[in-house]
């Protein structure tokens, strides 16, 4: 018998024309993208997740994508000690490493003394920094609930989402998200989880794990974090972090000195926004880094009507995500980079490094101090974590504190915390040799 069909993408009212304007103009940069890429178009998935940073001119009213990643795996932590690959290549993480190269460039460009024009997104200041010029937002899309805890729908009430055409074209909802209720924290409610590296798809899921998803306590490929393991957080705490920390990096902080936060989060599937709320911001609302200069902020979030993925899938199989091709691209790229998500390397050859990759960024942000590239030591972990750490010590504590807090991200009963040291000394989410 012929095999039943349905959308991928239900219908969706979306919550206003600002999250479809900004969703159609983050799918229609990845359309001209796949062109520029130099991929058959037979190597491109069926299915797939899309991250884009826009960014809005208030006064012009006008979006543009600054970067974009396409992509759903991942190879772990420490898969790559000569940081030429990259190790997570989910859509938002790409997206977002596209990000800080824009940043690095842009800042690199205004430093150098070069004229502000239109296309620029930063200007020096009189203090010799950079700041984002005023009158500019940035806007996060996705076309997927992040994976983690957004995609777990326990402990809150999912509603149908109501369209809000008196925000007109220009416009994000603007009321206060609801108080979150921590009344299941044992069972993983605001805690850490990590990305699951199965070495097949048939490969089985442990007991423990299957019963957690079971009950609705865990989102499948994914797993609670220990602290000690080889995995990477999962997206929905990566974005959580970022709502904190902001989304410039580390690094860029030696030369920015005001957090780039974003204003609006808009999702396509698998929008629900109790939950969305709960895993983007409110299970660390409060927090405010003693240092100061850090603290939680409340993107509006908002679904989109706009449909990412308009292939039929099958009733009996789902959706399947086994194509490894991966994509990243910002804005002066002159082509997007077709990657393997799971090498973390260039899909066709893995001799050179993506652009990027923690190597590449080092070259970038070295060259923003006005070091020579050339006469540079070999990069290495310990090199680069150290530069982060200098980079503002501030950022770096404000992380440290975050993640230690034994309240923002408690751990569920049984499970230590990823910030437990297990010999190592933290730095955020990254784990670096002890300074001792």
């Amino acid at each position: 018998p012929p095999k039943r069909t349905r959308l991928a993408e239900k219908p969706r009212a979306g919550t206003c024309a600002l999250a479809d304007r900004i969703a159609r103009c983050a799918i229609d940069a990845y359309a001209a993208q796949r062109a520029s890429c130099g991929v058959d178009v037979a190597e491109f998935p069926v299915r797939t997740v899309l991250a884009a940073f826009i960014l809005r001119d208030d006064a012009r009213d006008s979006l543009r994508v600054l970067s974009l990643g396409v992509g759903t795996k991942t190879l772990g932590r420490y898969a790559c000690t000569t940081g030429r690959a990259l190790v997570d290549c989910h859509a938002e993480v790409l997206a977002r490493r596209g990000l800080k190269k824009f940043l690095l460039r842009d800042a690199r460009a205004a430093l150098r003394g070069g004229d502000a024009n239109d296309g620029s997104v930063v200007v020096r200041t009189r203090e010799g920094d950079v700041k984002v010029k005023d009158g500019l937002s940035l806007h996060l899309y996705v076309s997927s609930a992040p994976c983690g805890n957004a995609c777990v729908r326990r402990w809150a009430k999912g509603r149908s989402t109501k369209r809000r055409d008196e925000l007109g074209t220009s416009s994000a909802p603007s009321e206060p998200h609801e108080t979150l209720s921590r009344s299941a924290t044992d069972a993983g409610q605001v805690a850490l989880c990590v990305k699951v590296i199965k070495a097949s798809k048939d490969k089985d899921v442990p007991e423990v794990l299957r019963d957690m998803v079971t009950r609705g306590e865990l989102a499948a490929g994914t797993a609670p974090a220990r602290g000690d393991g080889d995995e990477a957080l999962t997206c929905s705490d990566k974005l959580c972090v970022w709502n904190v920390v902001g989304y410039q990096g580390a690094l860029l902080r030696r030369f920015m000195r005001e957090p780039l936060y974003v204003e609006t989060i808009t999702i396509g599937r698998k929008f629900s926004e109790p939950h969305l709320c709960r895993a983007m911001c409110c299970r660390v609302d409060g927090f405010r880094s003693s240092c100061g200069g850090f603290a939680t902020t409340h993107p509006a979030l908002m679904e989109t009507a706009v449909v990412f993925d308009d292939v039929p899938m099958d009733v009996e199989e789902g959706a399947v995500f086994e194509n490894p091709f991966a994509m990243i691209w910002c804005d002066g790229d002159d082509a997007a980079e077709a990657l393997n998500g799971k090498t973390g390397t260039f899909l066709h050859e893995d001799a050179s490094a993506p652009s990027t990759s923690k190597a590449a960024l080092y070259e970038l942000y070295l060259s923003l101090l006005g070091e020579d590239v050339g006469d540079s030591p070999t990069f290495t972990l310990e090199a680069y974590a150290r530069a982060k750490r200098e980079a503002d010590e501030k950022y770096d504590a404000a992380k440290t504190e975050l993640f230690e807090h034994p309240k923002m991200f408690e751990p569920r009963r049984g499970f230590d915390g990823w910030h437990e040291k297990k010999s190592k000394r933290w730095s955020g989410y990254k784990r670096t040799a002890s300074r001792n």
